[in-house]
């Protein structure tokens, strides 16, 4: 009989540095390219307990990754990451999913998307982690209920003692503030109100959010903004003048300005390089 939380995948890896990632080794099922990015059918638990990387999730620019930062990916969600060359990495986690788990991980994490976050007590954390890994890699076929019952310890010493309280609470609004601003990407945002909103000042809310994105909430509204319109650019036969109105551009003309700019083409060479719709 199951719980409803299931562990997928368990496993760890050093990659040394100036080595190849992923590995040809790397499970088929999860291999990926830098360039092409992947997605996960499942929740992924990574714990970085050595070296550097980065992760990137679509639409940000990539994040750093340190030695004692733990990464959730979440499932459906695009993303792509690797370690520093200079430094490889070491790296431990577990996939996991059920109908459960969406659940579990809002309660523990207080939100269901990708993010990053600093684990307080590194050192303990990795000893904890690493021992319920190997435990898993060993029973983990014979004893599905075990090894969930492993995970749950393991988010349970997350929930309660691994996380600054605050960070948590953080990247949470940010987290919401980000699903705002691409909800409404083509709309005049106030961001004052905005940050008000996830219960942040503005100036806190501006800091958080271009430490977690690399962007200040504008730069991230028009890079969401400029995806939407190429997309209607290369995919519909709309008129260049009523995409700028739809994407929320005051004319023609500083739409085409502003998209060569940013994807150094002009919307009709844009058009002229995509497949023509039929």
């Amino acid at each position: 009989m199951g719980w409803g939380l299931c562990v997928y995948d368990v496993g760890w890896q050093r990659i040394s540095p100036h080595t190849d990632y992923p590995m040809r080794q790397h499970p088929s099922g999860y291999y990926y390219t830098w360039e092409t990015g992947r997605r996960l059918s499942e929740y992924q638990l990574c714990f970085v307990f050595s070296g550097e990387g980065v992760v990137e999730f679509a639409p940000r620019k990539p994040v750093a990754l340190s030695q004692g930062m733990l990464l959730l990916l979440a499932p459906g969600e695009w993303h792509r990451c690797r370690p520093d060359p200079e430094t490889g990495w070491g790296t431990l986690w577990i996939g996991f999913g059920g109908k459960m788990a969406r659940s579990i991980v809002r309660r523990v994490f207080h939100q269901d998307g990708s993010f990053v976050l600093p684990v307080a007590k590194a050192n303990e954390f990795e000893s904890s982690a690493m021992r319920l890994v190997n435990q898993m890699l060993k029973f983990g076929e014979r004893r599905p209920l075990s090894s969930a019952g492993d995970l749950m310890s393991l988010l349970g010493r997350i929930a309660e003692e691994d996380f600054d309280s605050e960070a948590v609470t953080t990247s949470g609004a940010i987290r919401e503030a980000q699903s705002e601003i691409i909800r409404r990407a083509c709309e005049t945002i106030n961001f004052v109100e905005l940050a008000k909103s996830v219960g942040m000042t503005y100036d806190r809310f501006r800091h958080h959010f271009a430490i977690t994105t690399g962007f200040s909430p504008l730069q991230f509204q028009l890079a969401e903004r400029m995806r939407v319109a190429k997309n209607l650019v290369s995919n519909t036969n709309l008129p260049i003048s009523e995409i700028a109105r739809r994407t929320g551009f005051s004319s023609a003309a500083y739409f085409a300005r502003f998209f060569k700019a940013a994807t150094k083409l002009s919307p009709a060479g844009c058009r002229k390089a995509s497949p023509r719709l039929l």
